[in-house]
Formats: C-alpha cells, sequence, structure tokens
C-alpha cells in the first residue's frame, strides 16, 4: 500500500515513512522508569506516529499512517505468520485456510465462532454481538463501493470476484445503494459462519487480499451509526480497542480482553532458542495499552528511547554513525548502546521511488527527458549519504525479499552516467537543460530528513542542467493531489499489501490510474497486456519472463525513477520480549511483551 502498509509497511508510500517504523515504551502517564520507580501491575507500550493518519475507516485508508492503527483495532479474514519466513499466510477470523472446489474457481470460509466486536454504543445495549458471514459480506461490498472506496478497490479486488465489478459500477450511480438488497453473483453466504467466494479465473494471488488493512471486517451498526466519524472510530474484532483518538495528540489503544488470538507455537529453528517460544499458545495479547503520540521528528524521539522512555525504535540517519556500523557480517551497535539496547536489521518489503506524471504535458509525452532523469540519479549515492548505506539499489519496482524481485529475473536499471543524462536532455529538447522549465517535486512532509533528501536530488539533477524545486505538504494534503493526479513529479513509496510482484507492477497497470494507485496514469498496451497475462499465473519461470518483458517496457518508458528498497534497522530495549521484526504486519503490538520488572529498574 501506499508507503502510504507505504503496507512501508504493510499493510504497507510516501518518502516521509521510509524512514522506518518507529515503536516505543513508557511506563502509565508518559513516566519513564528510572530510579527503581516503575508499574509492574499495568505493561504500557508507547509507539510514537510518525505522521498523521488519513483515515481508520479501514476502506478508506490505503497508507501506513492509518494502517498502523486499523490493523490494531481491526481484523481481516486472514493474516501473516509471526514467526515463520518466507512470509506464511494462516488464517485469522476463519477455522481455517479455505477450501478450493474443485472448479479451481470456488473457495469455501468457514469463520470461528464465538468472535465478537468491540462493545460500543452501536451495539443493543452498548455490548459488541457476534462476527457472522453477514458482516464479511457487507465489508467486501462496502469495501467495492465507488463512493467509500476509490483508491484500493483496483489493487486488491478488481477483475477478481464475480458480479464485483458491475456492483462497483452500481455504486457509481447509485449512492446510497442499499447492500442488502444487491447480490453479487461471487458472494454467497451458506449459513451464519460459512460463505463462499467465486472467482472470475483461477486465482493463486486473491486470498493474500484478504490479510490486506482495508479488508478489515467491520459491523454495518457502526457504519448506520458513525457515518463519517468513522475516520476517527473504530469498532472492529481486534486485538485493541480505540480508547483516545486526538488526532495530532497522543492516540492510546487498550487491550481487547476477548481477543480471540494467541501466540504461534511454532517458528523457525532458531527462534526455540531465542526464546520467541516461550509463550507458545498464550492468549493475546500481551500489553496492557499502547500510546501512541505524535512525533515527527527523529531527534526527540532517540533522546526519549536512549532515556528509557521509548521502547522500540529505527535508527534515524543521523543518529546511525554515532551508534550503530556495518560490516560484512551485518548490523551491529557499538559497544556503550549494545550493553543497554539490542539491535536488529531486516529488509525492508518497500520501495522507494519518483513517480513521473504522464498527464503533465512536459514530461508525459517526452520519453528521452525521463530517460535524462533516470540516468542522472545516483541512486547508490542517495542510498550511501541519505541512508548510511542501509538500502539496495533497484532494478526493478518489486523488492527484495518478495517472489518476482530481480532475485529471480533478469534486469538492470539505468547507472548513474551524466554524459548519458546530457545526452537524453539534447535528444529530449533541451541542450544542457537550456529552455527547460522547473520541475516541480511533490512531497508528502517537510521533515529535515525529506529536505535534506530533496537537497540531494536537485543538486544531483543540477549537474546536468535539470533545476528541481520541491513543494512540501502534510501528509493528508500530499494524498489528496496525488489521488486527483494534480502534480508534475512527486516522492512515492508503496509497502506491499501481500508479498508478490503483481503488488507493484499494478501500481502502473492503466485502468489503476489516479485516483487509483497508479498515480501517474502511465498507460501502456503492451505492459497492460503483459500485466493481465501475468498476474493469475503461479510462480515458476514462465511467470518469471512475463515480468522481465514488464520491468524492460518500465525501464523503456520510465513511470518513475527508482531510489531504494531499504533495510529496516532498529533497536529495542531489552525489556522488550517476543520482538521479531515482521514487516508484512507491521506495528505487531499484540506478539510483543514486556519484563515489567526489569522495566520498572530502568536503565541502569
Amino acid at each position: 500500500m501506499a508507503v502510504q502498509k507505504i503496507s512501508i509497511w504493510q499493510k504497507t508510500p510516501q518518502l516521509v515513512l521510509s524512514a522506518l517504523l518507529i515503536a516505543t515504551v513508557a511506563v502509565p502517564l508518559g513516566c519513564r522508569p528510572r530510579d527503581g520507580v516503575g508499574n509492574t501491575d499495568v505493561k504500557v507500550l508507547n509507539y510514537f506516529r510518525g505522521a498523521t493518519y488519513k483515515s481508520l475507516d479501514p476502506p478508506k485508508q490505503f497508507d501506513v499512517a492509518s494502517a498502523e492503527i486499523v490493523e490494531n483495532v481491526y481484523d481481516t479474514l486472514l493474516d501473516y505468520h509471526y514467526l515463520k519466513r518466507p512470509y506464511e499466510l494462516v488464517p485469522n477470523l476463519l477455522e481455517a485456510m479455505p477450501e478450493l472446489g474443485e472448479d479451481k474457481l470456488t473457495y469455501t470460509f468457514q469463520l470461528r465462532k464465538g468472535i465478537k466486536f468491540h462493545d460500543d454504543p452501536c451495539f443493543p445495549g452498548g455490548k459488541g454481538r457476534e462476527l457472522t458471514a453477514d458482516d464479511v459480506i457487507y465489508t467486501i461490498k462496502r469495501f467495492s463501493d465507488a463512493n467509500v472506496n476509490p483508491q484500493s478497490y483496483p489493487a486488491l479486488l478488481q477483475n477478481r470476484i464475480k458480479g464485483l465489478d458491475a456492483f462497483r459500477e452500481k455504486t457509481r450511480n447509485q449512492k446510497d445503494l442499499d447492500y442488502a438488497q444487491e447480490s453479487v453473483e461471487g458472494l454467497e453466504k451458506i449459513d451464519s459462519h460459512t460463505f463462499k467466494i467465486v472467482m472470475t479465473e483461477p486465482d493463486p494471488l486473491l486470498l493474500m487480499s484478504f490479510a490486506s488493512s482495508p479488508l478489515s471486517i467491520m459491523p454495518q451498526e457502526a457504519v448506520d451509526k458513525y457515518g463519517k466519524d468513522l475516520d476517527h472510530r473504530g469498532v472492529g474484532t481486534g486485538p485493541y480497542r480505540l480508547a483516545q483518538n486526538p488526532r495530532r495528540g497522543e492516540i492510546v489503544l487498550k487491550k481487547n480482553p476477548n481477543y480471540h488470538g494467541t501466540y504461534p507455537t511454532e517458528g523457525e529453528p532458531e527462534d526455540q532458542d531465542k526464546g520467541l517460544l516461550d509463550r507458545a499458545g498464550d492468549p493475546l495479547p500481551f500489553i496492557d495499552e499502547v500510546r501512541l503520540p505524535l512525533i515527527e521528528e527523529a531527534q526527540p524521539r532517540m533522546l526519549k528511547f536512549r532515556n528509557g522512555e521509548f521502547d522500540w525504535i529505527g535508527i534515524d540517519r543521523d543518529n546511525f554513525p554515532n551508534m550503530a556500523y556495518k560490516d560484512d557480517k551485518g548490523f551491529h551497535l557499538k559497544e556503550e548502546f549494545a550493553q543497554k539496547f539490542d539491535i536488529y536489521a531486516v529488509d525492508a518489503l518497500s520501495s522507494f521511488y519518483i513517480t513521473i506524471n504522464f498527464r503533465d504535458e512536459l514530461l508525459g509525452q517526452n520519453k528521452a527527458l525521463r530517460q535524462a532523469l533516470a540516468y542522472a540519479v545516483d541512486t547508490q549515492a542517495f542510498i550511501d549519504k541519505m541512508s548510511n548505506g542501509r538500502g539496495h539499489a533497484l532494478n526493478t519496482i518489486v523488492p527484495l525479499p518478495i517472489a518476482g524481485s530481480e532475485e529471480s529475473v533478469s534486469a538492470q536499471w539505468y547507472p548513474h552516467n551524466l554524459q548519458q543524462a546530457k545526452a537524453k536532455l539534447q535528444e529530449a529538447g533541451y541542450p544542457d537543460g537550456k529552455g527547460l522549465p522547473p520541475l516541480v517535486m511533490l512531497y508528502g512532509s517537510a521533515t529535515p530528513q525529506i529536505r535534506q533528501s530533496h537537497e540531494f536530488l536537485r543538486a544531483q539533477l543540477a549537474k546536468v542542467g535539470i533545476e528541481l524545486k520541491a513543494e512540501f505538504l502534510t501528509f493528508s494534503d500530499y494524498l489528496r493531489r496525488k489521488e486527483a493526479g494534480s502534480f508534475q513529479i512527486a516522492s512515492s513509496g508503496w509497502g506491499a499489501d501481500y508479498p508478490d510482484a503483481e503488488n507493484f507492477y499494478q501500481l502502473f497497470y492503466s485502468p489503476n490510474k489516479a485516483p487509483g494507485p497508479n498515480a501517474g496514469s502511465y498507460s501502456n498496451p503492451e505492459y497492460d497486456r503483459l500485466y493481465e497475462q501475468m498476474r493469475r499465473m503461479p510462480p515458476g519461470p514462465e511467470r518469471n519472463q512475463i515480468i522481465e518483458k514488464m520491468a524492460a517496457l518500465f525501464k523503456e518508458d520510465v513511470p518513475a525513477f527508482f531510489l531504494t528498497t531499504p533495510i529496516t534497522v532498529g533497536m529495542h530495549q531489552k525489556w522488550l520480549l517476543n520482538m521479531k521484526r515482521n514487516l508484512m504486519l507491521g506495528s505487531h503490538f499484540q506478539f510483543l511483551d514486556i519484563d515489567a520488572e526489569a522495566k520498572a529498574k530502568g536503565l541502569e
């Protein structure tokens, strides 16, 4: 999702969010553990937010800042195993993985019984009722309503379920459509806890969509009672309930005592030795309360972490050289910090790049100019200077850990070459940049890191005669401009909604143009044809050959030019337990635990 989920996280785009998800811990009321004083009765995690959310209504959000709240308040039908790698899809609200019928088109889903929505005034007597198949069908229809969800439908369900696209088109013409009166051929309720989904064609990736936060299951009672106020409320079945929600203040999540989840009972071979299976099978969540203050600047966050106020944090660019280093064995903390904190490093499931808007008269019709931009930017220098080398230079849009990346297909991006960039500029009609108007880059933040990144790119392009200017917006305004297609070029990123290359190549499929995920409105009939052929194929060499052809077309047309796929590096306090960074689950608070006695003693 746009990193927006940026699904960087999962359920997870903007470069502003590529600064690595960061989480933190404090004792109640914001007091840090010190002088041996602390509360060992209540476990409180303080995971700060780096940006304001767009909406907490699941189908309306498709950004990391929103998803990190949504995925804790709501549940999806399926999810990813917390400990296993590669990432493995597992049942969440379901008794077991859906069964595929002999026709290879029909999945049968069996909901777990006894799962209840959070207590909320939208229900009679304020008591949450049991989740049923009606809730799932209602959720899918509402997700598909063009008036509710203009953005994520193309990425997740378009052309996949029989009759659902027709239902979506009907909602365009009838804004107050009664979902209960509109049947959809591919959605069938069998009984209160059983339903079927019929696909338009065999689709090995469909189930992954039902692990994405925009398809979180929600009750109709909440929609009827709160309407647009659901942008700032939450009524789900998730591990936490929304207890306090000032949009720019401190959000508070409190433990759902009736949560259905349990800690995994199996993982990878080394997980047992690391103590990651010590609580196997225990009811979730372990943390009683999560506090989410909005802290947009890196330095205040790091100071609080070092003081013992925060529990988990990503290491920002400025602090990395002082606190950590990289060698041929990986990433390490310097000795004084290694005594106090633990480090983790994992390849991110996100890509960061610059989107080119094909609606723009200057760039949209001038391929040589777009190619000049790709030659001009030194991506490895960007990674080294902007991220302390914590990233990989991309040859395709797909992050390295994901099936269909350059790890499994042959592809090569433009090398940094100023002479080639100048030659392409001349071919474009602007020798040495003469006569070329300034290019304006859209950003979703104005943090020092973002401004420094802009200055780097501005200096790079200036070397070949291209003038770059910036337009710094709030994240919400940035999303609105991207969805409206109202920009020239834009700092962008995408975090995997599911771990497959299709989720990244759909970003440039022409039917997904803005306000869908194809924000730059790129259109190439051959690319579309290959994408349609590839997206329903099972993994394998034949599919990889098609992906290679798509990567070649992408390189030729340059609908975007690449910056990096990050390596997520962070630290956590030694009293934080069960930490195994899972980027498909985003914040994964429900699996974490705290050694309350150690935390009460603080940093000694």
